[in-house]
């Protein structure tokens, strides 16, 4: 898994018009879900005579699975003790996690630290307006819109990431990825100064001393697309060395556009904490080591986005905890239009024409407000817009930096380069499983640190040598998936150490011959219908388990004497909506479990469901 530090020059803003959303966000660790917003809300488009687009439909379909996915984790996570999960369920999407007594999602992380989140968001499905001069200002935004910092102060940094099995796209999505971070930042920018025009607040990010941020790559091998949790990216960043959560010193917080589907179809994902409303810079939305995750998503070509970015953003400074005037402590606000309101605890007590065009914060009280009257809930609570949140930097309109302790725009102390490669690491020892290799090896040494281990797989053509990545670590040993690989034949791999500057050592190279996997998955148990329609029934399950990797679920349907395939569900997913049925009738259905290597299951136990009579929807 490398991470090239590469610098990508400036993109051409005109590539990227403009777009506005109905941002769905994410929470406290924050993925968010647009539950039970009015097709109203989304404008005149979704409510046309002749029903919403295929596009449009397609849309909606996304949004009620998600809305399913966050009312079922909810609804069967178990409670955490004290601050952490005794117990957990597997939410799609998420990641283990059980639910805090305010109703959040704790996720547990490899190290046994958590986050919360609230669900999963959905992708924008209209357009909305946004005031004249916010409009303009991303409409018109460049290099100049962000301030570019030290990496010993408080940064965002870029990241393009992606799962092993997607070819890059970096150098089309790097410049991109920028443009749109220019955006959010004149749009928190231009929504600032519409409140105290000598108030600017720009988003401070990592450009290691040129004129434009740098855009960070990172490939996650042993993930797959349309199948990784944000727990899974998080999990993965943090292995290649990328902070988290409160790590000591952390003075650096992640945008990263991953190259890949959610398995849940949401638009995007980030952290926050609700649970804090104290003003100043101890509050932990104030933390580094925090992520703003956006997906790829089909309808929205493919690209980063500004508008989902900003939400996300948003979040990890603190939009919306639980304590602010029109919060539906669940990370969102409930006074519309607003970049981070919508109705996600189904309440209906979302109104969508309190403001008449999206804003940061409708009536500026809630949680951005750079000039809070005296009294008021921003001037005694958390307020990210305050000067204490260093997650934005503060500048007048002449623009010299205010509150800046820095001193001035742009000034960095800047070290000599380290140019010398760690030495290479020492013999390497092998064991073979189905389906996955461990191995071990003796250390490397560094003038400076090591800072991490990668194993890679050797593939040569008559043309050129490429690396597959196969796995990083800090530690000196790694069990990797045998991905690519074919049982019985023999493959070169190699082990390298890299340190902080990106100088990687000689390789150790080791011969592997990969064993067949034979053993079949577990079986799959619980499947219960837990939704119906005259037309459908949803069915989950628990998860199968394997002894190497699941690939996916195949539901069937009894017809006859015969059972016929109706689906088939990644094995990220336990869920599936089973459509075109007839009303009023009784089906029979099974899950059975495959993995890699084509080993099934033995079938579930069958489950009997009744679709609903046409009169009773």
């Amino acid at each position: 898994m490398s991470v090239a530090k590469v610098q990508i020059p400036g993109g051409d803003g005109a590539l990227l018009q403009a777009r506005s959303i109905a941002i769905a966000a994410t929470l406290v660790t924050m993925t968010c879900a647009l539950a039970a917003i009015p097709l109203a809300a989304f404008g005149d488009d979704t409510a046309a005579p002749n029903g919403p687009t295929p596009e449009q439909a397609e849309l909606l379909d996304v949004r009620e699975d998600v809305e399913q996915i966050n009312e079922e984790a909810v609804a069967e996570a178990p409670v955490q003790v004290g601050s952490s999960c005794r117990a957990t369920i597997d939410v799609e999407g998420i990641g283990d996690a059980c639910r805090t007594p305010d109703g959040l999602l704790r996720v547990e992380q490899a190290d046994g630290r958590s986050h919360t989140i609230h669900g999963l968001d959905a992708p924008p499905i209209a357009a909305a307006s946004y005031a004249p001069g916010s409009q303009a200002a991303v409409s018109g935004a460049g290099p100049d819109d962000v301030t570019c910092v030290a990496g010993s102060e408080q940064h965002y940094t870029l990241v393009y990431a992606r799962p092993g099995n997607v070819a890059s796209r970096f150098t089309t999505i790097a410049p991109l990825l920028k443009t749109e971070v220019y955006k959010l930042s004149a749009y928190i920018d231009a929504e600032s100064r519409s409140v105290d025009p000598a108030a600017g607040r720009r988003l401070p990010v990592r450009c290691d001393g040129g004129p434009e941020p740098v855009v960070l790559q990172a490939t996650l091998g042993e993930l797959s697309a349309g199948t990784a949790s944000f727990s899974d990216i998080v999990n993965g960043l943090r292995a290649q060395g990328y902070q988290f959560n409160g790590d000591q010193g952390s003075t650096e917080r992640y945008i990263v556009y991953w190259d890949a589907p959610s398995s849940s179809g949401a638009a995007g994902t980030g952290h926050v904490f609700t649970s804090d409303a104290s003003a100043g810079p101890g509050n932990q939305n104030d933390k580094g080591g925090l992520y703003s995750v956006e997906y790829r998503y089909t309808q929205g070509g493919g690209v980063p986005h500004w508008d989902v970015l900003v939400h996300e953003v948003m979040h990890t400074m603190g939009a919306v905890v639980g304590a602010a005037p029109h919060s539906t402590s669940a990370g969102h606000c409930r006074d519309g239009q607003d970049i981070m309101c919508y109705d996600d605890t189904g309440t209906g007590a979302y109104q969508d024409n309190v403001c008449a065009t999206k804003v940061l914060d409708c009536n500026r009280d809630d949680y951005f407000n750079p000039a809070p009257g005296g009294g008021t809930y921003l001037a005694t609570h958390w307020n990210a817009a305050a000067a204490y949140n260093a997650w934005l930097r503060g500048w007048a309109a002449s623009g010299t930096p205010v509150g800046d302790s820095s001193g001035s725009e742009g000034t960095e102390t800047r070290t000599p380069r380290d140019a010398t490669p760690p030495t290479q690491p020492g013999r390497v020892s092998v064991k073979q499983h189905p389906g996955r290799i461990t191995l071990r090896w003796t250390g490397s040494r560094d003038n400076v640190a090591i800072r991490n281990f990668q194993v890679r797989r050797v593939v040569k053509t008559k043309t050129r040598t490429r690396y597959v990545v196969m796995g990083t670590t800090r530690g000196r040993a790694i069990t990797v998936r045998a991905r690519g690989m074919r049982p019985g034949l023999r493959y070169r791999l190699q082990v390298v150490a890299r340190d902080g500057a990106g100088n990687v050592s000689a390789p150790r190279t080791v011969m592997v011959r990969v064993l067949k996997d034979t053993k079949r998955p577990s079986r799959v148990k619980r499947v219960r219908a837990v939704a119906r329609s005259s037309s459908t029934v949803t069915l989950r399950w628990t998860p199968s388990r394997d002894n190497v990797e699941l690939d996916d679920y195949v539901v069937a349907r009894k017809v006859g004497r015969k059972w016929h395939p109706v689906a088939k569900v990644p094995s990220s997913r336990r869920v599936v909506r089973v459509r075109r049925l007839s009303s009023s009738r009784t089906y029979a259905f099974r899950v059975q479990a495959r993995d890699t290597a084509g080993n099934r299951s033995i079938p579930s136990k069958a489950v009997r469901a009744r679709t609903k009579s046409r009169s009773a929807g």
